[in-house]
């Protein structure tokens, strides 16, 4: 009766176990078909005076939701006026640089119009770390003689260089808060200065955040940035400061030594950017005389032990 009973229950535990297995094998040829994302069609057109540079003109399948990049390109003597159509995804319709959601199947237009007589463009890019927020990147229209105020903004602790392009117009091309008077089509860059923390006065005082450092800062862009032998004095500095920065970082008691070495060209910044103008020369002169007193001192000292 035993050997019965047992055999039953061999018997229905195959069957069990036969029924799980091709329960998980049918489970698992289902679950390995992919699952297609739902596509849309992004048709793109656009009017006489230019064209949709990216993606292009045409009708284009994506993936629902996705984000797709708009470039749309005016011909010259045209201005970008907006896009139009199915544009409620459109992240800004009046740029002409933006970007569209696709959650079904759109249409849209880039709409042109020739620049009226009287206007010009005036085409704003950045180059390194920093960007023009005034007034903006991009391409931008105004009025014959019109005066536009142009604002380079500095990211982080890098540096505004100058206004590169068809710069003839602007009022000062060092400067990042200038002007540009429009008496033609222009394009202009601001360029900067894109700069590590690895840096000797950093190493030193172990944070980009010292008074000292900030006070070498406010000196390098005041007084070195703002001419051809201090913009060289700056990048030769930004060449071989990396490595020794690195090896003072290595080295901790180095960075006493340092500091102390660093005495003389904080406390000179700490003169050029706080004091009056005659109060820099009266200290400068000091400085000169002392250096001398100790060089003409260095002198006859080692002319008696000769």
């Amino acid at each position: 009766m035993k050997i019965i009973l047992n055999s039953r229950k061999h018997h229905y535990l195959a069957i069990v176990s036969t029924f799980l297995i091709t329960v998980a094998v049918i489970t698992g040829i289902v679950g390995c078909e992919p699952t297609l994302a739902q596509q849309y069609d992004l048709t793109i057109a656009s009017t006489a005076g230019g064209s949709v540079t990216m993606p292009g003109e045409g009708v284009f399948s994506c993936d629902m939701c996705v984000a797709v990049n708009l470039v749309a390109t005016p011909s010259s003597g045209y201005q970008f006026v907006n896009w139009t159509g199915n544009v409620s995804t459109i992240a800004n319709v009046n740029a002409a640089i933006t970007t569209i959601t696709l959650n079904g199947d759109y249409s849209i237009t880039a709409n042109f119009e020739a620049i009226p007589a009287g206007q010009y463009s005036l085409a704003i890019a950045s180059s390194g770390c920093g960007f023009v927020n005034t007034p903006g990147e991009g391409i931008f229209d105004y009025d014959k003689g019109t005066v536009v105020e142009l604002v380079a903004n500095i990211v982080g602790d890098n540096a505004f260089v100058e206004w590169t392009g068809d710069v003839s117009t602007i009022a000062d091309v060092e400067d990042a808060t200038t002007t540009i008077t429009m008496n033609g089509n222009y394009a202009i860059t601001a360029t900067f200065f894109c700069v590590t923390s690895c840096f000797i006065a950093t190493a030193a005082y172990g944070t980009p955040m010292a008074k000292e450092i900030e006070i070498l800062r406010e000196f390098r862009d005041k007084y070195l940035m703002t001419n051809p032998v201090g913009k060289g004095l700056v990048e030769f500095y930004y060449k071989v400061s990396p490595p020794i920065a690195e090896f003072i970082t290595g080295h901790p008691t180095l960075k006493p030594i340092v500091r102390a070495g660093l005495v003389p060209a904080v406390a000179m910044s700490i003169v050029a950017v706080n004091m009056t103008s005659v109060a820099k020369v009266t200290i400068i002169g000091l400085l000169v005389l002392t250096y001398a007193a100790l060089a003409v001192w260095a002198t006859r000292r080692r002319g008696r032990h000769t």
